[in-house]
């Protein structure tokens, strides 16, 4: 099987994590301290497995943010293909799992099984997947532990099978041993034989039990029969006693209807609620009365109001012209603001032309301002003239600069030249010194003419002292001689020559310094004449440029108007200045026509309040607002006494309609009254009153009785049992007492007798009770048969126990002669391998004791070994139950196990996993990036930049 692919949805911190692997080979995973790479491997073990329950100690990794932990994993499975394992936190503890194909096709939980080849957790997680806590379980071992843990893993994949043994053990220990006490089973045993004597005992006394169980038994039917008596005779005086409790409520029944039987029912004639209902019309009556004389007070009083309000028609006619003209108030008053600020306006508009005036030296009337056309054309024409022009003065001044520089360095130059050729000898002198120069060249002998004669002497001399030709030697030494003698003769020829001319060198040598210095001169004076000659060219072609900008800018003015100052024009901002003082005019003359307009509206709205006002009959005075304000307050005055008027005529109206309503209210009250009247048989108020208190009597009496009656016939007596207890305990009271007297003492005299009887059971009760102080025979018989029953039960298990042990052990020794020495050979060679032949070889004794072989002999036990040795021996039965016990091409996941390892033992460790790696996945999780050089041709993978994630 491997892995393809992994996609986390929640899983501790990690969310939304997604990662592709490789189908085969070793592959590294990579991440700093944190990163989650441990969390990743758990994951993958969780697909496969399912999460580990709340009550284990291992983590579930829930996340932090309330989500349910779950994702999925793609494997591809050699024989069944490729299928994606899909787990979340659902109902079930190890979550609920959805196995499905590319296609869609789903499978059930049992058909992982068939993926996993048959694999177990147990062995999965000791031999297949394991890290750095696996390997530190060695330091808490002994020497005989560690042995036997190394073969456990190298059985089941863990210490799974060590922990078990152990645990039979001290389970059988628990429930029995041979001589001990303290053990379940033998404490039961040792009950069991004390309850068989108890029993024995308890047997005898169950027999004078019976006896008195039976006698009891006789009472008890003599005391139920008494007890059926009693009953009736108890249920007799309950009847009589309820009748008495009852004698207050059948009297009033009684008295109630002899009462209603003075009345004539047929007189009983009157309204409903008469009497309630009369009260309520005489007082809406006199609410109604009252209300007429509070309408008839109210009308007289409006009358009057309007008779004292004055109203002037003038003001109600001109209404529309005062408001349009308090409407036009504001604007008057706008337009005299606007006139100020005009004022200032241009005031402020001709001081700063005035300022601009004084600015370019020269003053410019309005029509010439309006002459000159300023366009942006024309502006863009005039800055890219301006910018010539300062351009080619810029130029113009670099150039005089120069040019001055330039005059001066040629004046020094030639100067020095002048002062520099009077030292120079005569051309004669100089070319006479120039032949003897020639001739002296010609007569020095050269030193390697010397030397040459010399070393062909000491050749020959070497060749025939390397010889037996004495020969060669002779002339070598000869021609030594001879070449030592001529060069000696012109060597002396050669310095007396020299010593006459030595004088005459001095001299031509100094001239020739002279001349060279002074031809350099030349050479310069005649460059610094041509930059001189060129700059003088430039100066001239700038004038002719500086001539046709001032022409061109002399046509622009032709062209747009311009009359001032040609020099000033191409000043810089003196253009800007000009169209400042053009616009400053613009902006007079705007504000000038708007003065204007204000004062044409401002002397119409003056107009029309004047000829207003006059005809109101209100003088205008100086203040015009006031006067317009004054009318419209007396305009406002006469519109409220117009609303007031119109209100009190509405009011009228109002009341008018409310006094028919209340004459008519008043009129319908009477008409009820006359009709309670005639329903209750009268024709005049006091008799109204009379009979319906009489009414009220009678219904308030037949009201009572038909309580009392309804009371009785609640407590389930019937309309003919009333009237005859009734009459029994009225008419009859004598002869119903003595009949309970006599019902009481037949009572008393039974329940005498029944106490007799419960006396004499409870003395039966007593004795059977002393017999049973200690329990019943049947009760110790149950606990016998209970305590005998857990002893079988342990007894079962403890030879489960046995039985388990036995067969774990059969199981070792089966595995030690079959299938260790297949994973002892393997993991030898792996062990080798890593160590590079130091250790040969890992065998077990026959007491299950691991030794570890050098190659010299010398046996080691794992408790001796480093740290990182024992953690070797570790990973190669690990790798050997891989190769041997394990589903063959089930991929392998190692977490950072070679962190003790030193440098060449981590070489070789990562080449044995490499070789493993050749025909199944496996997937080495580290923090140590150096690990990447030692296999350079394994994959890296970054986690988690190398992984998709939406979230972290």
């Amino acid at each position: 099987m491997k892995v393809l692919s992994v996609h986390i949805y929640h899983f501790g911190v990690l969310q939304d994590c997604k990662l592709t692997l490789e189908p085969s080979h070793l592959q590294l995973l990579f991440g700093e301290n944190e990163a989650g790479k441990t969390t990743l491997m758990d994951f993958m073990k969780c697909m496969l497995f399912g999460f580990p329950a709340k009550n284990q100690s291992k983590r579930r990794y829930e996340p932090k943010n309330g989500n349910r932990i779950g994702g999925k994993m793609t494997v591809e499975h050699p024989r069944l293909g490729r299928w994606t394992i899909e787990r979340v936190e659902g109902t079930k503890v190890s979550g609920d799992i959805s196995i499905y194909d590319e296609t869609g096709q789903q499978k059930e939980a049992a058909f992982l099984t068939d993926l996993l080849d048959g694999m177990d957790q147990s062995l999965f997680e000791g031999a297949y997947c394991f890290g750095l806590d696996g390997l530190q379980k060695l330091d808490k071992l002994t020497s005989d532990e560690l042995g036997n843990f190394l073969m456990s893993t190298a059985i089941s994949g863990d210490r799974d099978l060590l922990e078990i043994e152990q645990t039979f053990e001290k389970k059988q220990g628990e429930l029995f041993k041979k001589a001990g006490k303290k053990p379940v089973i033998n404490e039961k045993m040792e009950k069991l034989k004390e309850m068989e004597q108890t029993l024995h005992d308890y047997r005898i006394r169950n027999e004078n039990y019976q006896l008195l169980n039976e006698k009891k038994e006789q009472l008890e039917k003599e005391m139920e029969q008494k007890a059926v008596e009693l009953k009736g005779f108890q249920k007799e005086l309950g009847s009589m006693k309820r009748l008495f409790e009852l004698q207050p409520v059948l009297e009033k029944y009684k008295q109630l209807k002899l009462q209603i039987d003075t009345f004539d029912a047929e007189q009983m004639v009157f309204p409903e609620n008469g009497i309630h209902r009369y009260e309520q019309w005489q007082k809406e009556l006199s609410i109604v009365e009252g209300e007429l004389n509070y309408l008839s007070e109210r009308l007289l009083s409006i009358e009057e109001e309007q008779t004292a309000l004055n109203i002037e028609e003038r003001w109600i006619e001109n209404q529309k012209e005062i408001k349009q003209l308090l409407n036009k108030l504001p604007e008057y008053e706008h337009l005299q603001k606007q006139l100020m600020e005009f004022e200032r306006t241009v005031s402020h508009i001709e001081n700063e032309e005035s300022g601009i005036t004084e600015a370019i030296g020269e003053t410019w009337r309005p029509n010439e301002l309006q002459e000159l056309e300023l366009t942006l054309t024309s502006i863009n024409e005039h800055e890219q003239m301006l910018k010539q022009m300062l351009n080619v003065k810029e130029k113009k001044r670099r150039l005089e600069e120069d040019l001055e520089d330039s005059r001066v360095k040629l004046e020094d130059l030639e100067k020095e030249e002048a002062e520099l050729k009077q030292t120079l000898l005569p051309e004669e002198e100089f070319a006479r010194f120039e032949q003897e120069k020639n001739k002296t060249q010609r007569m020095v002998f050269p030193l390697y003419a010397a030397l040459l004669p010399i070393i062909s002497a000491v050749l020959l001399i070497w060749s025939g002292w390397t010889s037996p030709n004495t020969f060669v030697l002779s002339c070598g030494v000869v021609l030594l001689i001879l070449s030592i003698g001529i060069t000696l003769f012109l060597f002396k020829k050669e310095k007396s020559v020299s010593g006459d001319t030595l004088q005459a060198n001095q001299k031509y040598l100094a001239d020739e310094v002279n001349r060279k210095q002074w031809i350099q001169l030349s050479a310069e004076l005649k460059h610094v004449n041509n930059v001189y000659m060129q700059l003088a060219k430039q100066l001239d072609f700038l004038e002719l440029e500086e001539a046709r900008i001032y022409d061109e800018t002399v046509l622009w003015a032709e062209k747009h108007g311009y009359t001032g100052d040609m020099d000033k024009l191409l000043l810089s901002g003196y253009l800007d200045h000009l169209y400042k003082l053009k616009e400053l005019n613009k902006q007079k003359e705007n504000v000038r026509q708007q003065v204007k307009e204000a004062a044409k509206n401002s002397s119409l709205f003056e107009d029309a309040a004047i000829h207003l006002l006059s005809i109101l009959q209100i003088k205008a005075g100086e203040d015009l607002k006031e006067a317009v304000a004054e009318s419209n307050h007396a305009l406002q005055e006469q519109l409220r006494k117009m609303a007031e008027k119109e209100l009190l005529d509405k009011n009228r109206i109002e009341l008018f309609q409310r006094k028919e309503a209340f004459e008519k209210k008043s009129e319908h009250v009477y008409n009820q009254m006359g009709l309670l009247w005639k329903e209750a048989r009268v024709n005049n108020e006091k008799d109204f009153y009379l009979k319906g208190e009489k009414v009220k009597a009678y219904t308030e009496s037949t009201k009572e009785w038909e309580m009392t009656h309804n009371q009785l016939r609640s407590l389930g007596i019937s309309d003919n049992g009333i009237e005859s207890m009734a009459e029994q305990i009225t008419d009859q009271y004598e002869e119903t007492l003595q009949l309970m007297k006599s019902c009481e003492a037949k009572v008393e005299e039974w329940i005498t007798a029944y106490q007799s009887a419960t006396e004499e059971r409870a003395k039966l009760d007593w004795e059977m009770k002393k017999l049973l102080e200690d329990g019943s025979y049947s009760e110790h018989l149950h606990r016998y048969e209970l305590m005998k029953e857990e002893w079988n039960q342990l007894v079962k298990k403890w030879a489960g126990y046995r039985l388990a042990q036995h067969a774990l052990q059969v199981v070792k020794e089966h595995y030690q002669k079959t299938k260790l020495p297949a994973v002892l050979e393997s993991s030898s060679l792996y062990f080798n391998k890593i160590t590079e032949g130091e250790y040969k070889s890992i065998i077990f004794t026959a007491s299950n004791e691991m030794l570890l072989v050098k190659a010299d002999g010398t046996r080691f036990s794992p408790s001796e070994l480093s740290r990182g040795t024992a953690e070797q021996v570790y990973l190669a039965i690990r790798l050997a139950v891989v190769k041997n016990a394990g589903p063959a091409g089930f991929p392998i996941f190692m977490d950072d196990i070679a962190v003790n390892f030193d440098e060449k033992r981590t070489k070789r460790t990562m080449a044995l996993i490499g070789e493993a790696a050749h025909d199944r996945q496996i997937l080495f999780f580290t923090c140590h990036s150096h690990l990447h050089s030692i296999v350079p041709s394994v994959p890296l993978i970054h986690w988690p930049s190398h992984s998709i994630l939406a979230e972290k």
